[in-house]
């Protein structure tokens, strides 16, 4: 028989090979397909809400990938936020650290088009020039091969930010694991973001044995197999087993805070939170913001494949079509697999670690739209339509 797969492999596994399709497939644009070059929607033409609407659908329709973030919505005004916090939180960060060296650097986490980074060096280079030339480098890590390429035409080749940028196409997994080198150890004030990864960062299900209490960890195994091999096949069915809590990143989590124990099943963020551990361990003077969902709608079918956890993703295919299950059939169908982030647990145990560090850090959990207000109320009164309605 096979050996059994930690879960959370599988699903990387899974949304590998979903990022690995056209850029365009995974990530839509209201730009020209011809172009890599965004464009805005003119918000002040908008009549009302049905306006918007009718505009979003519309929008939706023009473009090959199955979603579209608000960086490519409400561009450049969402980055132009982006830009002010990371202006404000290193310049706080700086005065709070008593940093000798005027420098800084920027990290985004799984960049998508390109489009987010643009607009920030943009943003930077316009309204907050001394900033732009304190900026050492702005680093995007992605997973995906075809979007890593995308951001090289966007961010290098057609772009007068060149000199600033680095691309790195890895795994996020890797980074959680230690398995690949991250950022270089540093007090350099470091800002970094993250939109829309949490949900596609590969999870681990754990649960509470019920004889002995102890924590088991979520593993998969082929259906039907005659060979011994680590090699994931998603072309085969799997099916979910339980077994003993072994894995070192897992253990070293729960082991942190009780945040994530298993009532009776539940989903841990694994991946996030071992990139949140290697961060404050590179780079201890650093300033980040993740923006995601936090709430994700019920699929419109039956979850009756697997046992349901608290934090169930939702599986979505290339056609929108809900899966029961991220052990989806037939099993090599090509499938989004997201997860809601449940940002009040994160927010506890980025406060442990940051305790354990000795670090004076503040850590907070706001709702968007009043992070959006607090670092950019001009760039969201643009938005406005004829109307005076904010989208």
């Amino acid at each position: 028989m096979s050996r059994n797969i930690l879960l959370r492999r599988y699903i990387c596994k899974r949304l590998n090979e979903y990022y690995s399709q056209p850029s365009d497939s995974v990530v839509g644009s209201i730009s020209n397909h011809s172009s890599s070059t965004s464009r805005s929607i003119n918000f002040s033409t908008l009549l009302n809400q049905w306006h918007w609407k009718y505009t979003y659908k519309r929008l939706y329709k023009e473009q090959k990938g199955m979603w579209l973030t608000p960086v490519e919505l409400f561009y450049p005004y969402y980055s132009n936020i982006l830009g002010n916090f990371i202006t404000e939180s290193i310049n706080n960060n700086n005065l709070q650290s008593k940093h000798e060296d005027n420098v800084f650097d920027i990290v985004e986490l799984g960049g998508g088009r390109g489009t987010n980074a643009k607009a920030v060096l943009n943003h930077l280079n316009d309204s907050h020039p001394e900033m732009y030339d304190r900026l050492q480098s702005y680093t995007i890590y992605d997973t995906s091969p075809s979007l890593h390429e995308l951001q090289r035409k966007v961010l290098i080749d057609d772009s007068s930010h060149a000199d600033k940028v680095k691309l790195v196409n890895i795994d996020m997994m890797d980074i959680a694991e230690g398995n690949t080198p991250f950022l270089e150890p540093s007090d350099t004030p470091t800002a970094l973001i993250a939109l829309e990864l949490l949900d596609n960062l590969p999870h681990d299900k754990i649960a509470r044995c019920m004889e002995t209490g102890n924590i088991l960890q979520a593993e998969v195994m082929p259906l039907e197999s005659d060979e011994s091999s680590d090699q994931i096949d998603t072309s085969i069915p799997y099916k979910e087993i339980f077994s003993p809590l072994n894995d070192p990143l897992l253990q070293h989590i729960l082991s942190l805070t009780s945040t994530y124990n298993p009532t009776p099943y539940r989903w841990v963020p694994t991946v996030a939170l071992g990139i949140l551990l290697k961060l404050f361990e590179c780079r201890p003077n650093s300033s980040l913001m993740f923006a995601d969902f936090d709430w994700l709608p019920l699929p419109d079918i039956d979850q009756t494949f697997n046992k349901k956890a608290v934090g169930d993703p939702l599986v979505t295919d290339m056609k929108g079509n809900d899966h029961p299950s991220y052990l989806t059939y037939p099993p090599n169908a090509l499938c989004d697999i997201l997860f809601p982030t449940d940002f009040s647990r994160m927010l506890t145990f980025s406060k442990k670690v940051v305790e354990q560090s000795n670090n004076d850090f503040a850590v907070s959990n706001m709702k968007q739209r009043d992070f959006l207000m607090k670092y950019g109320a001009e760039e969201v009164n643009k938005t406005k339509g004829w109307s005076g309605y904010s989208y």
